[in-house]
């Protein structure tokens, strides 16, 4: 069984060191076939975060034409022996996370911007939905989208703010069905609030991350479907951190990599949803996370691990070490189906 997964160096320097590679991966035999680095971004400038925002890969998915790789901004296309391709980037290819193949078209979460995106091969992009413009996300308090979606705006070179409240960056197609994961669904605070927290700011961001919560929010793992209202199957109240990869089992359950407590949750969906399964994997900062088998899923850590779980008994069934760097994180992780299964 192979697999592909992606990685982000943590601390790594962009245009010094490499800030992520990619593994192509034998999950039967439990090694690693090939490592190649991560094409650097085109415009990492778009982004200010001083934690390096820009850096390693993203999300990754096999199609019919070959092997997709996104990083901070640009999808890169490859054989399966890894010459490349194609390169596609856009106006609204920013914070580019998570991404999916629906057999015509490439799903991204577009987490710079907030929105899901998706493109055709041939670089035919659209907004396929927008948390800030849904009538059904208006309990969230989200603030309204001041530029449009529409590709007259280029976030890349920062023609226009970029928007985070929601972090939304994961995205699975499985069976005609979207689910999106919003990582951190933040309020907008009141301008009296917001002006206060601005005078009161640290000096420096390392001092204020140490201080409380930060970022307290809500995750939540969201069905979108075209020409329905948003469906929330699951939300995790009072979050300080991002969840990732929240997405359906074929049976209906659903499961997500909450990472701030490197656990994988499993949930029946119910009303109210229930926790049926909450399985610790070892290591730090869960992410990536691919369906195997009707009741296993191989998940990503750091440092740069694949670990196999049980999603019924939690039960750890193996793993596949791609590097012993402790800054080095899985961010992608996909099966790579045999050429003629591929949609």
């Amino acid at each position: 069984m192979r697999a592909i997964a992606t990685t982000v160096v943590r601390e790594s320097i962009r245009g010094k060191q490499r800030t992520g590679f990619i593994y192509d991966v034998d999950l039967e035999a439990r090694t690693v076939a090939r490592r190649l680095p991560v094409p650097d971004p085109n415009f990492p400038e778009s982004d200010d975060n001083p934690r390096g925002g820009v850096r390693g890969g993203r999300g990754v998915a096999v199609t019919s034409r070959g092997i997709v790789v996104a990083n901070y901004d640009t999808l890169s296309v490859y054989d399966d022996e890894w010459t490349l391709l194609d390169s596609i980037t856009h106006p609204l290819f920013v914070g580019l996370h998570e991404i999916d193949w629906d057999g015509s078209h490439i799903w991204m979460a577009a987490t710079g911007i907030d929105a899901l995106l998706r493109t055709t091969l041939d670089g035919t992009v659209e907004a396929a939905w927008d948390p800030h413009a849904a009538p059904d996300f208006m309990q969230f308090d989200l603030r309204r989208r001041p530029d449009p979606l529409d590709g007259s705006v280029d976030y890349r070179v920062r023609e226009a703010p970029l928007i985070d409240q929601c972090h939304l960056n994961g995205v699975t197609r499985r069976n005609g069905t979207t689910i999106v994961n919003c990582g951190l669904v933040r309020k907008r605070k009141s301008l009296a609030a917001r002006t206060l927290r601005h005078l009161r700011r640290p000096p420096s961001r390392k001092e204020h991350q140490g201080s409380g919560r930060r970022n307290s929010g809500r995750s939540l793992v969201v069905q979108v479907d075209h020409g329905l209202p948003a469906r929330v199957l699951v939300e995790l109240a009072d979050h300080d951190f991002p969840t990732h990869n929240g997405q359906l089992l074929d049976d209906g359950r659903v499961i997500v990599n909450d990472s701030t407590e490197n656990t994988l949750r499993v949930f029946a969906v119910e009303s109210p949803p229930k926790e049926i399964l909450a399985a610790r994997v070892p290591g730090t900062w869960l992410r990536g996370l691919e369906p195997i088998a009707p009741n296993r899923v191989v998940v990503g850590t750091a440092p740069a691990s694949l670990v196999i779980v049980d999603v019924t008994t939690g039960s750890l069934e193996g793993a596949v070490q791609l590097s012993d760097d402790p800054n080095e994180a899985v961010h992608g992780l996909t099966l790579c189906p045999p050429r003629d299964e591929r949609l």
